[in-house]
């Protein structure tokens, strides 16, 4: 937000005429402050009437339609705002990041450079410019950004969060876990929790509780952790994670207590905590030393019983000419809608995957919930996709689905880390734009589920950078493979 703009001398009547001005500004200010959306545009709007050339109302303006996501709108707002005053900062960041965002690569890093231009010794146009390039793997060039807003304020936490998300891509763990520990969510949960930080030191049988800072997925990733404090001298570990993965996470050999967000629990009764995040830091993680036993997570043998019962056992697919059973092929084609890359990690629909259905001797079934689960229940007539006799209720009632399956196949969501910790071979669909720094940069394989998952990823350059259909046609390919009997091809 903009401050109000300096008053002018005039005479009495555009005098008055500039108070109206002032005021419909200053209460536009003080409603966007409130949270009051709706109101302070509307006090903007009649800032504008009254003099059109207020560039601060522009770019207040901007913000609000941006928050409302009227990117069109926005834009032009920062633009209006630039026209009427080229030197305002803050309408040329704003600009930037909406540009950035909106993948607009080449008017994103314009409007960066001109907001260098203004400020050239601000930190945060450098972060902000690295942190564009290292999503358009402009590696190099983001190195040099984010190392050179550090050298102008090495206390700026964003600019090394950043460059932490470009070393772990790059593979560098150790140097970009510590990066990661700019993150500003742990300060907070220490002042919930009220008890001491772990912060790497003997544990010698002390308690230690595990808190998330992070997604499902994360929190599956990183349970792995568990053995290790373990064998670290911890006397008791809990995780206090989220409801849906208590029944799951509970059955981990290692782990004494699960406290769900939704249960009452007294912080008091453990010695230490640590941020999920954390981890891998706190345990000197290197690409060499990732905890990778496989399988470190179980499903619950009555429940996969029960779903082999309800449709799931192996057989053989009717019509299909094929002497063993038919592969059972899990499938999940979104992820989160209120993830940030959303819109790039997940498939457009289920009819992204119509090059799969070419594959004979294959039955598949949705593990899509939320968002595009509506798709499931009436595909095409040429999608073969099986229902499952009952919604999937929490991630334990999910793995003993995925332990029924021969493959599962998927965007970057918690669903391939369940599957992967599962020990069930995994194909991840991952898009070239923001790929998440776990599954760094080229690799086919994970080093943090070897031998069990594989990488598809969208091409990088060139007519197809950034498709999806290249990606699928190679999994159909290897799909038929695997069907074909290569032994190897699940993993490889």
């Amino acid at each position: 937000m903009t401050s109000s703009p300096a008053p002018r001398t005039e005479p009495p009547e555009q005098a008055r005429h500039a108070l109206d001005v002032q005021a419909a500004f200053a209460l536009g200010v003080a409603q966007q402050s409130s949270g009051q959306t709706q109101l302070a545009m509307a006090s903007f709007r009649h800032a504008l009437g009254l003099r059109p050339d207020l560039a601060e109302a522009w770019s207040n303006l901007g913000m609000l339609l941006e928050d409302d996501q009227q990117w069109d709108e926005a834009e032009s707002c920062y633009q209006q705002a630039l026209q009427h005053a080229p030197d305002l900062f803050a309408a040329c960041m704003n600009l930037a990041t909406l540009q950035a965002q909106r993948m607009q690569f080449v008017q994103a890093e314009a409007s960066y450079q001109r907001a260098i231009q203004l400020r050239p010794q601000d930190p945060a146009v450098w972060s902000n410019l690295g942190a564009m390039l290292t999503c358009m793997r402009r590696e190099d060039d983001a190195l040099a950004c984010l190392n050179h807003a550090l050298q102008l304020d090495p206390d700026y936490d964003k600019a090394r969060f950043n460059l932490g998300y470009l070393l772990m891509r790059q593979g560098q763990l150790r140097e970009g876990w510590l990066c990661n520990e700019s993150r500003t969510f742990p300060s907070e949960l220490q002042a919930k929790l009220g008890i001491t930080r772990w912060m790497g030191d003997a544990l010698n049988g002390r308690s230690i509780l595990i808190a998330p800072d992070a997604a499902h997925g994360d929190l599956i990733h990183m349970a792995r952790y568990v053995p290790m404090l373990k064998a670290m001298g911890a006397g008791r570990i809990g995780i206090w994670g989220q409801p849906a993965l208590k029944h799951l996470l509970s059955r981990m050999p290692d782990l004494d207590a699960y406290l769900a967000f939704d249960e009452p629990f007294a912080p008091a009764a453990w010695d230490t905590w640590v941020p999920l995040m954390s981890l891998p830091h706190l345990c000197g993680t290197t690409l060499d030393t990732i905890p990778t036993r496989l399988p470190y997570l179980q499903a619950d043998p009555d429940r996969v019983a029960a779903r082999a019962a309800q449709g799931m056992a192996p057989k053989r697919v009717e019509d299909a000419d094929h002497a063993k059973p038919a592969l059972r092929v899990g499938l999940v084609w979104r992820g989160n809608p209120a993830h940030e890359n959303d819109a790039q990690r997940s498939l457009p629909s289920l009819a992204s995957l119509a090059p799969l259905w070419r594959v004979p001797g294959v039955r598949f079934f949705s593990l899509q919930s939320g968002v595009g689960s509506e798709e499931a229940l009436h595909p095409p007539q040429a999608q073969p996709l099986e229902a499952l006799a009952e919604p999937l209720g929490d991630f334990a009632e999910t793995a003993a689905v995925i332990a029924n399956l021969d493959l599962l196949i998927g965007v970057d969501t918690s669903m391939v880390h369940l599957a992967g910790a599962l020990g069930k071979p995994v194909w991840v669909l991952l898009s070239d734009y923001k790929t998440d720094w776990r599954w760094m940069n080229e690799r086919t394989d994970s080093p943090w589920y070897p031998g069990v998952m594989r990488l598809f990823r969208q091409d990088a350059k060139g007519l197809q950078a950034g498709q999806w259909g290249p990606v699928i046609e190679q999994v159909a390919q290897a799909l038929a493979e695997l069907v074909g009997g290569s032994s190897d091809a699940a993993a490889n």
